[in-house]
């Protein structure tokens, strides 16, 4: 059997509530998202997609091998991907190597499962995925306005191997594997 896998670092509830206020402002532009919903907010280290059940083990014991002191991170500014004209996602980006170290390691271990697609990595945090042009003027300047904001830092003790159930509701993540940071 098939289950959907990620490692990933889950994002503090400290800073969960810092980002609820630009939520609102967010949807107060009436623009057409796909929100990621605070309880499911987090960094992606790796998206491995579609993995046969009988490698998991496998994969929690490589994990298990990664040795990494635990450390801060700084969460500010807002980008979007691709472009300010065409918004398909908008992030919260980090100010911190040692993030970008983690990625690395589960990249470079994990790599057998499924290859990075991208050259370079861009630790960010996915808020929210735009489904059309509604309303972007509005929403290109509430982006302008808030490019800046700062959400605080928050201690990465620890990252996870998920299973995502995608329902009808929206992804559902179970914990398959936490490894924590020493």
């Amino acid at each position: 059997m098939m289950k959907r896998l990620f490692v990933a670092v889950p994002v503090s509830l400290s800073i969960k509530e810092k980002i609820k206020p630009f939520y609102k402002k967010l949807k107060e532009t009436g623009a057409d998202f796909n929100f990621v919903s605070l309880e499911n907010l987090h960094f992606t280290l790796k998206f491995l997609g579609d993995v046969n059940e009988g490698k998991i083990e496998s994969i929690k014991d490589i994990l298990l091998k990664i040795k990494q002191e635990h450390f801060s991170i700084s969460l500010e500014k807002i980008g979007v991907f691709p472009n300010l004209e065409r918004i398909n996602v908008v992030w919260i980006g980090i100010k911190d190597s040692k993030l970008i170290s983690l990625m690395k390691q589960v990249d470079e271990l994990l790599n057998y499962i499924r290859k990075n697609e991208h050259q370079t990595e861009i630790p960010h945090l996915t808020i929210a995925r735009v489904k059309s042009g509604k309303n972007k003027e509005l929403l290109q300047n509430v982006l302008a306005e808030n490019k800046d904001l700062d959400f605080g830092e928050m201690v990465v003790d620890k990252f996870i191997l998920y299973e995502s159930e995608l329902t009808s509701e929206g992804p559902v993540y179970n914990v398959l594997e936490e490894i924590m940071l020493g």
